[in-house]
């Protein structure tokens, strides 16, 4: 909502400033540029209010998932069409439907139009950068925020598949990351829904993250992935008539202070260090071995809301290797729905 706002004020404001300037001395005596930029910072606040709220691509249904290019170009077709409608509808009042149409192809009308297209590519094209590189991290990138080491307090869920050899032996190649595509397909409204962020896929592993602040509970991590384990639920007719199977997910959540860096030259990438991911990885190793779903640490645990404890059941002190004291894991079930609290 912010960046679509930020986004078309600015092109606005940019269009208008070239405009006005660029007329030199052919400009109108009384075409003042503090009310045109004034006229074109609401325009342009305007228009990315409504993109904010209302993105026109989400009117576009896509059965499979589209190309980085594909994406760039219907979602600037349907910017540009809507512009078009709006400057030949807004060009028709109080007049006719020919001056609408030549004012549309006119030079003044066709200059407006490929502004609008340049914009709106550049417009989709940050937005799928962004969603590569995962919300707010391209500004991170830009900001340099992570260019020195820095410390965080954040929690890391390891969410792996379950039987993926037996699956990759049984469903060819291809399938399997077919398989593999609708399943993380499913982690988006999840990941919404409860303020986490993908930080690695590794191959059929995904790794989670939250940020640690005052308004974090462990809540938010329980209810993610139940939440997730809900919306393959909600598809286990598709996936057994598609795959012959139904892929089912086990995991391993710890939190505490991490390093995070910018790190890499040709590839560069923010990468987190620490020994919480470490404990991470291993607490989700041993699901198998308690027959669990999803396993916490203690450290965790201090972080769920008291009235939740019910949903908790002690599993184990294990030693996870590279540690010299042993770790209390606990096997966490799902919390009511109420249980969720928003975050800032």
């Amino acid at each position: 909502m912010i960046f679509s706002i930020l986004f078309w004020t600015v092109s606005a404001f940019y269009f208008v400033t070239i405009r006005y300037f660029g007329l030199g001395e052919f400009a109108p005596p009384d075409l003042d540029y503090a009310n045109v930029a004034t006229y074109a910072a609401s325009v342009g606040f305007s228009i990315g209010l409504l993109f904010g709220l209302v993105p026109l691509t989400s009117a576009v249904w896509f059965k499979r998932r589209q190309s980085f290019t594909s994406v760039i170009l219907i979602g600037t077709c349907c910017y540009v069409a809507f512009f078009a409608a709006v400057i030949f509808i807004a060009s028709a009042i109080g007049n006719s439907m020919k001056f609408a149409s030549s004012y549309l192809f006119s030079p003044d009308g066709l200059i407006v139009i490929f502004h609008l297209t340049t914009s709106s590519a550049l417009y989709h094209f940050i937005l799928q950068i962004n969603k590569k590189f995962g919300p707010g991290v391209l500004s991170e990138y830009t900001m340099g925020k992570y260019f020195a080491p820095k410390e965080e307090v954040r929690a890391f869920m390891f969410l792996d598949l379950k039987s993926s050899t037996h699956l990759a032996e049984t469903l060819e190649h291809v399938t399997y990351s077919k398989l593999i595509q609708d399943c993380y397909a499913e982690l988006t409204d999840p990941l919404i829904d409860h303020f986490a962020h993908v930080y690695q896929y590794v191959g059929d592993e995904v790794v989670v993250s939250w940020t640690m602040n005052q308004s974090f509970s462990a809540n938010h991590c329980i209810n993610f992935f139940y939440a997730f384990q809900q919306r393959l639920e909600g598809k286990k007719k598709y996936f057994l008539k598609r795959y012959g199977v139904f892929p089912e997910f086990k995991a391993g959540t710890h939190c505490g202070k991490v390093t995070v860096a910018e790190v890499g030259e040709i590839k560069t990438e923010i990468a987190y260090h620490g020994d919480v991911l470490n404990t991470a990885s291993r607490i989700q190793s041993l699901c198998n071995q308690f027959d669990r779903k999803l396993l916490i640490s203690e450290t965790l645990l201090n972080h769920l809301a008291e009235t939740h404890h019910r949903s908790i059941a002690f599993v184990a002190e294990v030693a996870l290797r590279g540690k010299e004291s042993a770790t209390k894991v606990f096997a966490a079930e799902r919390l009511d729905s109420t249980s969720s609290t928003s975050l800032p």
